[in-house]
């Protein structure tokens, strides 16, 4: 094997490897990301999907047991990919029906493997399964991305655009972009689909996790206390007043202006005053602020409370909850209205 297909080898084996550990970690973290089976299940399928592909590039005489499993775990992509979906759009209600209807694709492709193995049916899996798949698969990246339409669509416009860093809207672009490469491998390579796999697991984790950063260096100098006690107060003044933090689209940089200094300044200022970034800073409020409107507005939607809290989706809003709060929406409320008629 010559040195660029060892380097290919290398890196697509470590994508898949890698995805089957982050499959492990999300569903270790199930309690703080919503849909987290549904994502650790969809990374699984990715993952023994491209193993297949990498053994058989590499290895064409492979068992056909193999092939076959590849083939299946293909089939549950999809179902796993808009379970995600619907899950996030929906994070208070765990409906049964997600796991009926994948538990519905699993018997039928257990059932199809068991009575129609690989081996002695090579062209119902080479060419209908092999294309079924990839069609199931694609009908779901479509159902998945009405379900995001309006979402997406803002992600175009200025005002109370949704953040890139959203996890469905990274799930379902990877998507995508891991479909598309297979159903073009007949004009390019057939490892292109698990390279891509690769490229975007590891660019989807660049660009998830560059929003939590809380500490950032500065080549600026501390910020003074007397600074500090007037930023304090005309940033409580603002929020505590005039309620800025429910406009979805209060941004670092506008929040800054208002304040009349840098948004690099209001950044540092954030870091080193209250120990946290923006997105930390501003979540704070909006879930106190929700806290306070559940025990006001009994008869609130979840939907509404978020629109009127200022976050730009339900998921985000149900994950920032559950992390200040330690509990959901729904569970705080009923808590306090236990207190409350006790």
């Amino acid at each position: 094997m010559e040195f660029s297909r060892y380097f290919l080898f290398f890196f697509a084996s470590l994508g898949a490897f890698n995805g089957v550990l982050l499959a492990a970690w999300i569903y270790h973290k199930r309690r703080e990301i919503t849909g987290a089976p549904w994502l650790s299940l969809l990374l699984l399928m990715l993952s023994i999907r491209i193993g297949k592909s990498i053994a058989f590039y590499f290895s064409p005489g492979l068992s056909k047991d193999i092939l076959q499993l590849g083939l299946s775990a293909c089939c549950l992509i999809g179902p796993s990919l808009f379970s995600f979906c619907v899950r996030n759009l929906n994070p208070n209600k765990n409906s049964p029906i997600l796991r009926w209807h994948f538990a519905g694709w699993v018997l039928v492709v257990v059932f199809t493997g068991a009575i129609y193995p690989y081996h002695s049916n090579l062209e119902l899996w080479q060419t209908w399964i092999y294309r079924g798949s990839g069609y199931a698969w694609f009908g779901y990246l479509i159902a998945a991305s009405w379900l995001y339409r309006h979402k997406l669509v803002a992600l175009w416009s200025r005002q109370n655009a949704p953040n890139w860093r959203d996890l469905p809207v990274v799930v379902l672009g990877g998507g995508w972009l891991i479909w598309f490469a297979y159903y073009t491998a007949a004009y390019t390579s057939y490892i292109m689909g698990a390279l891509s796999f690769s490229m975007v697991l590891y660019l989807s984790i660049v660009v998830y996790s560059g929003g939590g950063r809380t500490k950032e260096k500065y080549a600026a100098q501390p910020i003074s206390p007397q600074q500090s006690h007037e930023l304090s107060t005309k940033l409580t003044q603002l929020f505590d007043e005039e309620l800025l933090f429910t406009d979805p689209g209060m941004s670092l940089p506008r929040l800054a202006k208002r304040l009349g200094v840098s948004h690099t300044k209001l950044s540092q200022f954030l870091n080193q005053y209250y120990g946290c970034n923006y997105n930390q800073f501003i979540n704070r409020y909006r879930v106190q602020h929700a806290q306070s409107l559940l025990l006001q507005e009994q008869s609130l939607t979840m939907e509404h409370l978020a629109e009127l809290c200022g976050f730009n989706a339900s998921s985000t809003f149900y994950t920032a909850f559950k992390k200040y709060a330690g509990q959901t929406p729904s569970q705080f409320r009923a808590q306090q209205t236990r207190k409350l008629s006790c």
